[in-house]
């Protein structure tokens, strides 16, 4: 059995006539968002994905003017929609069975530093007081035949842009106001990843039978450390053969690694920024369906990008319309094989 799934950023999704942020003007007229639903609707059939997660919705009834009349019969849940600020949803043609939005952080962060370091001061843990993620994680239980159901987490995490004082901005803004204010995003951003991670590994101690799949816009390349702390380590090799068992259980795979190592070259990125080409959006897979891992139930048959419209322009003349997002969609083929039943420990061989 094949099963698809997606992520799709699409751009501050709102109808038209609507402001978004404390922004006073509408952002789309009537022309660019008919343009906008068309484009995803496009976009959508060419995916042809079973299970979408959508980040930078504004408002429901946007994103269901841009689902396409062949899947108008899907399940679709948006995570408490405001109009104001974005949130994800999730669009899946196998019944949700579950759904809860996790908005605040599942703890308190303490920083302290090497004693070393500190010194002559000492390492106190000092609270760092971020109680909530940006943008609410959207938690789906979704019931793929009779034998499994599989756990779809939609993630949107802090983006790179600078968190300036008031009366600044980017324009204004010195090169140390600058590099300061991307230190800050940064913490948001690595908090809300081991947040994540706090998640994922609560749904593996309490259930290690289901998959999960873990996808969105990370704002942050394949190798950084907010990342790999959401995909978790690779358990050191010189462990006793039972402890690497119990820890393989909680690392999961990056599906653009998987592509890689089939491709003779790799062109994978989701954005790019002043020429920068970046892989923000990902799909991780729990450890079930992990080529090495003897008792796999499934493994990824490839990864397909949609970044034809994303332009870098450092190079091109061109300029991006209104209407397209500014990331590339990513969809990962998954083969579920038909004989997989819940299993019980999914463990690297």
């Amino acid at each position: 059995m094949k099963i698809s799934i997606a992520t799709f950023n699409t751009e501050n999704l709102i109808t038209a006539g609507k402001p978004i942020y404390d922004e006073p003007d509408p952002y789309y007229n009537r022309d660019q968002y008919q343009k906008k639903t068309d484009w995803i609707k496009n976009q959508l059939l060419k995916m042809n994905a079973d299970i979408v997660g959508f980040q930078e919705i504004f408002e429901e009834q946007a994103l269901r003017e841009c689902i396409p009349d062949e899947m108008k019969g899907r399940h679709l849940f948006v995570a408490n929609p405001t109009c104001k600020s974005p949130v994800n949803a999730i669009l899946s043609k196998f019944p949700i069975i579950k759904i809860e939005v996790i908005e605040d952080l599942p703890f308190v962060f303490d920083f302290f530093d090497e004693k070393e370091i500190a010194a002559p001061l000492e390492s106190t843990p000092v609270n760092i007081p971020l109680k909530k993620f940006s943008r609410g994680v959207l938690n789906a239980e979704i019931k793929i035949n009779e034998n499994i159901s599989v756990s779809v987490i939609v993630l949107h995490l802090k983006s790179k842009r600078p968190i300036l004082a008031d009366g600044i901005d980017r324009n204004t803004a010195t090169y140390p106001e600058l590099a300061k204010g991307s230190a800050r995003s940064l913490i948001r951003r690595a908090i809300e990843s081991c947040g994540v991670r706090q998640i994922l590994s609560d749904e593996i101690n309490s259930d290690d039978k289901k998959p999960i799949f873990v996808l969105g816009d990370l704002n942050d390349n394949d190798t950084a450390v907010t990342n790999q702390a959401i995909l978790g380590e690779e358990p050191f090799r010189k462990l006793p053969r039972e402890e690497k068992l119990e820890k393989w259980k909680h690392v999961f795979q990056n599906c653009k690694d998987v592509q890689a190592r089939k491709s003779i070259e790799n062109f994978y990125y989701t954005y790019i920024h002043n020429g920068h080409y970046e892989s923000l959006d990902n799909i991780f897979v729990s450890n079930h369906f992990a080529e090495l891992n003897a008792n796999k139930i499934g493994r990824i048959i490839d990864v397909r990008l949609y970044n034809d419209h994303v332009i870098d322009d450092k190079t091109s003349m061109d300029k991006k319309p209104a209407y397209v997002t500014d990331h590339g969609q990513v969809v990962a083929n998954i083969d579920l094989f038909e004989s997989a039943l819940p299993v019980r420990n999914p463990i690297s061989g």
